[in-house]
């Protein structure tokens, strides 16, 4: 398949337009090649993925978070950004970006995580009504979605799923029935959110907005990564939809660049002889 036509492919499978209004996607890095015969998908680009395209030897890496937003002022490969921007033009690679092109997809980002959750979704929290992916199928950030659950196992599901300790404030009532979903950071959805959902799950959210959901709705934040973890073989799945041409890879290194957990030699006891 030559570039071109995997571009339009991608664009087929991703729409451009559904993105959110400022996102940097599309196509990032124009790679030597004028085919495209596989390609690399991932969450993020991270110097073991870029070794991971390479000895894959792939023409393209489909990425969901971009790795050119801000400006790039420089390529001299003394930050993370260029010095992968970099290696990847040294290796010949196309990058292309789908991140919120993605997150609003009907079969994307917050679809993928409530089919996990045994969420049903019902409809988008910001719809797009100028853009169609398929007939009928709305387009939009986040997800309304229903169950009928205690807010404890609501909280068992998320940490399950998410493989993550969460934190969180409990729904007003016990019974929870209404999901709202935005995986990542999605704290900008939440005025839209109150009064509508019984609980707004997302992530990156802010010490001074846990006091604000108090007593209003439930508000959990399982961590950015652990929401968006499944988006790699999700845009798998989508493109291989759209083309048999083109062999499809996941990337299997994990991106996440946050570690978790308490250093072996801090108790209670050692702080208490520190203070």
């Amino acid at each position: 398949m030559t570039v071109d036509n995997f571009q339009r492919t991608l664009q087929a499978a991703f729409p451009l337009e559904s993105a959110m209004p400022g996102d940097n996607v599309g196509l990032q890095i124009r790679g030597t090649s004028k085919t495209v015969q596989s390609t690399l998908c991932c969450m993020e680009i991270t110097d073991e993925v870029v070794s991971e395209a390479i000895e894959l030897s792939v023409e393209a890496i489909i990425t969901f978070h971009p790795l050119i937003y801000s400006p790039l002022t420089r390529l001299d490969g003394n930050d993370r950004v260029s010095r992968l921007v970099l290696r990847c033009i040294q290796a010949g690679v196309s990058v292309y970006c789908v991140h919120t092109a993605f997150d609003t997809h009907p079969r994307g980002t917050n679809r993928l995580l409530a089919d996990k959750l045994g969420l049903t979704a019902v409809s988008t929290i910001e719809p797009n009504p100028n853009v169609r992916i398929e007939a009928d199928i709305e387009v939009g950030m986040g997800l309304y979605t229903t169950c009928d659950v205690d807010f404890d196992e609501l909280l068992r599901r998320v940490s399950l799923i998410c493989g993550s300790t969460v934190r969180y404030i409990p729904a007003p009532a016990k019974r929870v029935r209404t999901v709202a979903l935005v995986a990542g950071s999605g704290m900008s959805f939440y005025d839209k959110v109150v009064g509508r959902a019984d609980v707004f799950v997302t992530a990156d959210v802010k010490y001074h907005a846990f006091h604000s959901a108090a007593g209003v709705v439930g508000l959990i934040d399982a961590g950015h990564y652990e929401m968006e973890q499944f988006v790699a073989e999700g845009m798998a799945e989508e493109l291989g939809r759209h083309t048999a041409e083109v062999k499809i890879h996941v990337s299997r290194v994990c991106p996440n660049p946050v570690r978790y957990g308490r250093l072996p030699d801090v108790s209670e006891k050692a702080f208490s002889e520190i203070s």
